[in-house]
């Protein structure tokens, strides 16, 4: 089958959920041996078809244990009415947790925590979109901006998709206040008490009205009657009923995300299982290996017989001889090989017991061999696995890694997961260091194209990320506190300014309440309605309505602030560690492009548009004794522009110092330098930038708030004044096309099989991508070298200060306050001759205490 184009997406299966509504769905199915599957026939359904139709890189199932929750321990009556599983369902669970574990998914599973349990820490440890498949309503409190619900209904073929947006439509209520309507509700499935003699709607009102529990029981004062009778004596069961109803996203179970991988297609072995489950609709799905592989660039020998050989004591380990070179995995235990055809696998006991290999043994034992430069070790992630050795006193140099390589030789593909890595190149993840070895001797014949991208840039810079890491940086927490209580005050008369545009109170965060009070209330025109019919109230929608009413302008402003607060303000301060420093990871085998990527957390997506998230980073600071410093490329993606096309009039511009955008607008427009004004210049700033990325007649207009015939008329006249551009472009696009990738002066290549795809969007893409992947590409190899010379130089002299991050184009140090004048030196060296162009690289610096400041 053609290979899934898999997207950065986590789906997260209730596995008891699912398994019980295929249960309930189907006729009985049976195999030769006359046991029940299908259960796990339906299930397995569900699996596919999320696979095919989400593309997820990453995939878990949680499961329920039938094991005490700290939730029977609060209240004993908790599922209490809950009946037994059926015997035919209960033969059907180890059925389909083997299936899972022949086709590589993941299975999570925790004494004491249930499964909802597990998938509201994994989803919000991932840090990437998430997607929950499931038939419980219990897990809508887990929706936010990264994370949707996709219900079943209608037995299996049917889901839901639901979002904030569509959780608001559907019910009127936040995320956040779905367990406050649990709580005055109930649950029956549950056996959730809830108050007596409130059900669903009165609950759903109550939670409108109030927004939650407690201020619904601190205007109690409020409501009378029978339903003030009612909450006052159920107010102990109400709170009761909220700490069972709400899930605990903070369950002790450690991830990286790379642990959720699984090889897609599937292997032989999974066929095998099919066939002996009967499920003979499954086995003509276009989902398996092919039985004879096409040959692919770098595919493995099929003779991967690799023998095995257990470790566990220290006189096996003394016989292990790794002088001449070696392979490493190092995870709960150690894998070496010295070769493709022999695993030893090292089992570290948890104490020293007699003879027993014990982690302080083993590191004693290993660490010569580790710290010798001279002895090659082949690894995968060199980065992460120096940290790992670094926190256990263990050095580790001489390395190749086996992942920079393989991202390099295949084109920015991504090989983000050792487990990924194996997988592409059909080697069995059971012998992980043995698999090392044999894909590092297949790939060298082709890493020899790329010897100076690999050895002099992606190598020596993992040691200079290494650094960064570890230093991190330095946040001021009452700076951010400071900032939360402005943005709460803020948000507290944004509200009251809506509410006297409207008129009336209402739930500003109720997509339904808010569509009450513009389309019906204010009459405003709705721009577009929702999936249920409803006139919409999203980001888009809004921006459409601007200058219709003044509301809008204070809706937008309320949005902004709020996803400021949360997502950065409060998120910060949830990653720092007890100094009150951020570490984020800088992952280098991610882009097509080559560029950086910054997560956990992202430290690249800082605000810096607009005045409100510029002030976040105020809080990003030097420590004692310390300034920041930061050093930006100007404007590196449009001289690397005039030097790729050799356009003249750039090139003199560029060396002659001249305002690009002022110049590009007395091209356009066809005035004279002295009288283009402010408008034309950000016209052709737009104009600039947008032709890097190929921007489209539609796409400049939408950007200027132009008509489209105007926006071409534009692109039209820039390559009549800079015709060298579009001939550069339109080579780049053809010699795309033949080859199926843009290869770089640095041997950067990147596959964009999008090109000659008869999609005509997806055409139009892979030209685009092909057009910019020059500048964007050089761009990444030209900060990459900037980098590791700057920091090698640092060491050189000897001096105290250090990188602490990158940001596209623009470099950040935390430099010791007598050294400042020394690192500007530097910076500017290093960044302005990192790559000899035909114009002039100018690097623009900062100085300050804090990152707001620069």
């Amino acid at each position: 089958m053609d290979k899934l184009e898999f997207t950065e997406k986590l789906v997260l299966i209730d596995g008891n959920s699912l398994l019980n509504r295929a249960f309930y769905a189907l006729p009985p199915l049976t195999d030769d041996q006359g046991s029940y599957t299908h259960a796990v026939y339906g299930f397995t359904t569900m699996l596919l078809k999320a696979i095919t139709q989400y593309k997820p890189r990453y995939m878990a199932v949680c499961f329920d244990l039938a094991h005490p929750t700290f939730r029977h321990l609060m209240y004993t009556e908790y599922k209490a009415t809950r009946k037994k599983m059926p015997a035919e369902l209960a033969s059907q669970l180890p059925l389909v947790k083997e299936l899972l574990q022949c086709m590589g998914i993941k299975i999570v599973e925790k004494k004491g925590y249930e499964a909802d349990d597990l998938i509201g820490t994994i989803s919000k440890k991932a840090g990437c979109e998430c997607v929950i498949l499931t038939g419980d309503r219990d897990t809508l409190q887990l929706i936010n901006d990264r994370v949707k619900v996709f219900l079943t209904k209608k037995g299996i073929s049917e889901v839901i998709e639901i979002d904030e947006t569509e959780l608001k439509n559907l019910y009127g209520i936040t995320p956040n206040q779905v367990v406050d309507f649990k709580a005055l509700c109930g649950d029956q499935s549950d056996n959730i008490p809830g108050i007596s003699g409130i059900g669903e709607k009165t609950a759903l009102r109550l939670i409108m009205d109030y927004g939650s529990l407690d201020e619904l029981y601190a205007n109690i004062d409020q409501i009378t009657g029978k339903l003030r009778e009612k909450l006052e004596a159920g107010k102990q069961s109400a709170y009761l009923s909220y700490e069972l109803a709400k899930i605990n996203d903070q369950a002790p179970y450690d991830f990286e995300l790379s642990d959720f991988e699984y090889p897609f297609p599937f292997s032989a072995r999974v066929k095998e299982q099919f066939e002996k489950l009967k499920f003979k609709s499954l086995l003509k799905k276009d989902i398996f290996l092919p039985e004879v592989k096409e040959a692919i660039i770098n595919q493995i020998p099929a003779d991967q017989s690799v023998n095995l050989i257990v470790i566990r004591t220290l006189e096996e380990l003394k016989k292990l001889n790794l002088s001449q070179g070696f392979s490493i995995v190092w995870e709960n235990d150690i894998s070496v090989a010295v070769d493709d055809k022999t695993e030893y696998k090292i089992i570290l006991a948890d104490t020293l017991l007699g003879e027993s290999v014990s982690f302080e043994t083993a590191s004693s034992y290993l660490k010569p061999y580790l710290e010798d430069p001279d002895i090659e070790k082949i690894v995968y992630d060199y980065k992460n696995l120096r940290h790992y050795l670094d926190k256990k006193g263990v050095q580790i140099k001489g390395v190749f890694d086996v992942g920079l390589a393989c991202y390099i030789v295949e084109g920015g593909a991504g090989v983000s997961s050792l487990k990924k890595l194996l997988s592409n190149y059909n080697c069995d993840e059971k012998f992980p260091a043995a698999s090392l070895y044999r894909i590092k001797q297949n790939i060298m014949p082709d890493l020899e194209k790329f010897k100076p991208l690999y050895y002099d840039i992606e190598l020596p810079l993992s040691d200079v990320l290494f650094d960064m890491e570890k230093a991190g940086f330095k946040l001021d927490l009452k700076i951010l506190d400071e900032l939360n209580q402005k943005y709460n005050d803020a948000l507290k008369d944004i509200t009251e300014k809506i509410y006297e545009l409207a008129g009336e109170r209402f739930n500003v965060n109720s997509p339904k309440q808010l569509g009450e009070i513009l389309y019906n209330k204010l009459k405003l025109s709705p721009a577009k309605t929702t999936k249920t019919k409803a006139f919409s109230t999203d980001a888009e929608a809004l921006e459409k309505l601007k200058g219709e009413h003044p509301i809008i302008e204070y809706i937008l402003k309320y949005r902004a602030i709020s996803k400021l607060n949360s997502t950065y303000v409060e998120g910060l301060k949830k990653v720092a560690d007890l100094d009150g420093v951020v570490h984020t990871e800088f992952r280098q085998t991610v882009t097509a492009t080559g560029r950086l990527s910054s997560i956990e957390p992202n430290l690249q997506n800082i605000p810096v548009r607009d005045e409100e998230g510029k002030e976040i980073r105020r809080a990003f600071v030097a420590r004692p004794g310390y300034k920041l410093v930061t050093a930006d490329y100007s404007q590196i993606e449009l001289r690397l522009l005039a030097h790729f096309s050799g356009e003249p009039k750039l090139i003199e511009a560029y060396k002659n110092n001249q305002d690009i955008h002022t110049r590009t607008a007395s091209e356009v427009f066809g005035v004279p330098p002295e009288l283009v004004t402010p408008v034309m210049r950000r016209q052709a700033k737009a104009v600039n930038f947008g032709i890097i990325y190929g921007i489209s007649d539609y796409g400049l207009a939408k950007n200027l708030d132009i008509p489209v015939s105007l926006a071409h008329k534009y692109i039209q006249k820039y390559f009549e004044n800079y015709p060298r551009v579009k001939e550069f472009m339109r080579q780049s696009v053809e010699t795309a096309k033949k080859s199926g990738e843009v290869t770089l002066a640095s041997g950067r290549k990147r596959r964009i099989p999008e090109l000659n795809s008869p999609n005509r969007a997806l055409r139009a893409f892979g030209e685009r991508a092909a057009m910019n992947m020059p500048m964007q590409g050089a761009a990444a190899d030209l900060i990459k070298i900037a980098m590791i010379d700057v920091w090698r130089e640092f060491k050189k002299q000897n001096l105290k200060s250090r990188l602490i991050l990158q940001v596209h184009d623009e470099l950040i140090v935390e430099a010791k306050e007598e050294e400042v004048s020394k690192v500007i030196e530097i910076l500017k060296d290093k960044m302005e001759n990192a790559m000899r162009l035909n114009v002039p690289l100018k690097v623009d610096i900062g100085v300050g205490d804090n990152w707001y400041e620069i």
